[in-house]
């Protein structure tokens, strides 16, 4: 199958994301979307004292451990807005800027799988599952740091496969320093690194000088970028993410505790819920039916299929060797799951959401591996799906009644 224009189905995609996006952030009551209040928060702190807050300070709540690039960002914005001190209109700007981004996200999903090699029809349906997916959508139509972490790490990849196909002396200072921006916006970001790192050394087509040389011109961007502010983080709080000193801010949130099947069930629902039906990012005032619970567990268990399809596909570039473009792809997403399951059940039970870090480069994988009709077939299912719930999502959101303990500031 073949996607004719294709310009013109992305444009329905990304202008139906818009449309739903667009509701959602006029009819999702102020701070519902969890965490949301939290980062206002952060966002004014930056507004009103032109610098960063430290753990621990009054007025200063747990998103403030996070990198600054997307509070500085949205600090300018109040301050052009001159709604730094109006919280309702203030929250509007933010929820507005975000959707900006949800087009921009489309497009990059859609070159990252065309760069890895993917048809044209599959790339397509690719860019529209990353703007369609329901919770991708809630996260868009909220003031939070995801989705810009997203699009920023979109770009570095892309930068990133173009670097790993075209010699230049500059390109991996460059996608290094692309990563660095990425982390000091959401510090699973990194993951990139090393996948880049592990692309460029295991690349036998060049003698091992200039891909060692590489891997540390990678590191070095990185750390040029990003670096002062993990140092910051160890001199301030003896940790190199802030993490181990958000219980300064009262707050603690502990890891996943395995207490039989039971808990790892419980892991796995909102896993899925987080995946298609974000009823937990609306602090559960949703209840989603079983007919939309089971078509949430029958799209995930279509995507797992589709990835798992895609994983388990070597690529082969001339001569045999180990495309370095695909290892590098695969590398990251493999390490952005793995850190997310080891420190949900470690260190703190982070929400499943943070893991779509790696999804639009888990989708231009499946999109490359789509070159069968039942593939292809699968995606446009998994299309449909996301785009009913994504329906029935406005529909639910449009009904919730405000609830004024939550915002400007609510637990």
């Amino acid at each position: 199958m073949r996607a004719r224009n294709p310009a013109l189905w992305l444009g329905l995609l990304w202008g139906a994301a818009l449309v739903v996006a667009a509701l959602l952030a006029a009819w999702a009551p102020a701070g519902q979307p969890y965490d949301e209040p939290a980062h206002h928060s952060n966002v004014v702190f930056y507004a009103r004292e032109l610098r960063m807050p430290v753990l621990g300070e009054p007025g200063v709540h747990y998103e403030a451990q996070m990198g600054p690039v997307y509070y500085v960002l949205a600090a300018i914005l109040m301050r052009l807005t001159g709604t730094a001190e109006q919280p309702e209109a203030g929250l509007a700007v933010l929820r507005s800027a975000g959707l900006v981004l949800v087009p921009l996200l489309g497009w990059l999903t859609y070159r990252l799988a065309r760069t890895l090699g993917a048809r044209e029809l599959p790339s397509v349906v690719a860019s529209g599952l990353v703007v369609l997916n329901p919770t991708l959508l809630a996260v868009a139509a909220s003031a939070q740091n995801d989705y810009l972490c997203l699009v920023v790490t979109a770009a570095a990849a892309l930068v990133a496969l173009r670097a790993l196909r075209v010699e230049a002396d500059w390109a991996p200072f460059v996608v290094g320093a692309l990563i660095g921006l990425a982390v000091l916006t959401k510090v699973f970001a990194g993951a990139l690194l090393v996948g880049f790192v592990v692309a460029v050394l295991l690349d036998r087509r060049r003698p091992v000088r200039p891909r060692v040389l590489d891997a540390v011109a990678a590191t070095a961007g990185l750390a040029v970028t990003s670096g002062w502010w993990f140092v910051r983080n160890l001199v301030l709080y003896g940790d190199l993410t802030g993490a181990a000193a958000v219980e300064r801010t009262g707050l603690a949130f502990d890891p996943l505790a395995y207490e039989g099947i039971g808990s790892v069930l419980g892991w796995g629902r909102s896993i899925v819920s987080y995946a298609f039906v974000p009823t937990e990012y609306y602090r559960n005032a949703i209840e989603a039916p079983v007919s939309v619970k089971a078509a949430a567990l029958l799209l995930t268990v279509c995507g797992l299929v589709l990835v798992v399809t895609a994983l388990a596909r070597r690529a082969k570039g001339e001569r045999g060797a180990q495309d370095p473009a695909v290892v590098f792809t695969l590398t990251s997403v493999l390490v952005v799951v793995v850190v997310y399951a080891v420190a949900a059940w470690t260190m703190q039970a982070i929400a499943p959401r943070l893991v779509a870090v790696a999804a639009p480069m888990a989708l231009a994988l499946v999109a490359r591996s789509s070159r069968t009709r039942p593939m292809q077939a699968a995606l446009l299912v998994v299309l449909l799906g996301c785009l009913l719930l994504a329906s029935w999502l406005v529909y639910q959101v449009s009904a919730l009644p405000p609830d004024p303990g939550l915002f400007p500031w609510g637990a």
